[in-house]
This record gives structure tokens, sequence and C-alpha cells, in this order.
């Protein structure tokens, strides 16, 4: 454990604490050099994030949290489930949803605490299976999980129906042009976040038309 954290279980009624957790993990992920999806704004992210979270939080969900004094310099969030009708999972199962740790404490061991943590939990309620979605490019994360022993194996595939362009990059860019959502200037009393909003696609991509000489 590092020196001056202490891990315990979120409260429900102290989830607000980890709201600028969960923008700090926005716009890690927004700023990731290899990302294509464009991520919701962090203030109407977070309203559905909560709501979610909450509502698992009164089943099997856990979430943990890292804090240094009063402050939360980390948590993570684990949904647990029943049986995975297609891998080969236990009677129950979890998802490591989310993890997010504070800039400054990243690189010091907060995350690696709260696995051992989450690990402790799982296997106290004897959940052997558990699975973790990366955001390509996310190499800091990819490294932290695979040092525990996970490797990467089901791949999620993003678009819109009929081969059209992606309507979230389009709905992106409306937001670039109109400065709003992550593009909205900054109030006179927000806090610089080092990490600059991600340079728009010169055009969305999407799947090419088919050779009209190729089969189908």
């Amino acid at each position: 454990m590092p020196e001056g954290i202490t891990i315990e279980k979120l409260d429900p009624a102290d989830i607000d604490d980890v709201a600028p957790l969960w923008k700090a993990l926005l716009d890690h992920v927004a700023a990731l050099p290899e990302a294509i999806v464009p991520v919701r704004p962090s203030d109407e992210s977070w309203e559905l994030e909560r709501k979610a979270m909450l509502e698992a939080l009164a089943g099997d969900a856990f979430a943990l949290v890292a804090r240094r004094g009063d402050e939360a310099v980390g948590y993570l969030f684990v949904r647990v489930e029943g049986p995975d009708p297609v891998w080969y999972t236990g009677a129950t199962h979890a998802e490591l949803a989310h993890l997010s740790v504070a800039e400054g404490e990243r690189g010091n061991g907060v995350g690696s605490a709260l696995m051992d943590a989450m690990d402790a939990e799982l296997q106290r309620r004897g959940v052997e299976d558990v699975e973790i979605g990366v955001d390509t490019g996310n190499d800091m994360a990819v490294r932290l999980y695979e040092g525990r022993g996970y490797r990467p194996d089901y791949t999620i595939f993003y678009g819109s129906p009929g081969r059209r362009p992606w309507a979230c990059l389009a709905r992106e860019e409306e937001d670039r042009r109109a400065g709003r959502g992550r593009f909205a200037p900054p109030g006179p009393d927000a806090a610089p976040t080092g990490l600059a909003a991600p340079p728009g696609p010169a055009a969305p991509p999407g799947p090419a038309a088919p050779d009209p000489g190729s089969a189908p």
C-alpha cells in the first residue's frame, strides 16, 4: 500500500467524491493518441454514469476509493453478474468497468493497490472470472493489467448502420463548431487540466464502399 493512502468501499452517499476522477478519466481517454471514438462531455457523462453506478451499487456491484487524507485520489467500479452465456465463467463473473487515478498519483502504486483490494473482495465473494475493457492506445492500463496476468481477447467494433459516416463523429464536430461540450471555453474559475482536446479527424472513418467487381 502506498504511504498515506487508505482504501475503502465507496458509500453510495459519497458518490460525488469520485466525480472529478471520472472527469479525469474521460480527459485521459480523449487525449489518447490513437483514440477514434469521441467521448461524451464530462458533465453530461457524469450525470448518466452516476445514475448507472447508483443503480448497480444497489445490487451486487461495488466501488473502492483510494484516499489521501480526505481527498479521493483513485477509485474503481466493479459490476458482478451471473454466469456468462458464452464465456466459460463460474456462477458469477465480474467486470472492472473503470479505474481512475488522479494525475498527480499515477505511477505511485495507487492503481495496483486498488486492484489488490478488488482481488481481495472478489475472492471473498468467490468470483473467479474478471473482464476488463481498455481503450485503444491506453498503454499504461495495458501494462498494469498484463502485469497482473490479464490478456486481450475480445474486440469491440464501432460504427453506424448502412455504412454511413459515424454519427458520433458528426455530433463531436457539431460541438466543436458551436464551442460547446468538450470544446466550450473554460470558465474563469476552471483549473487547467493539462490535456488538450483531441484534434478532429479530417474525415469520419468508416468502411470503404465495396468494389463493384467484387462479390458481396
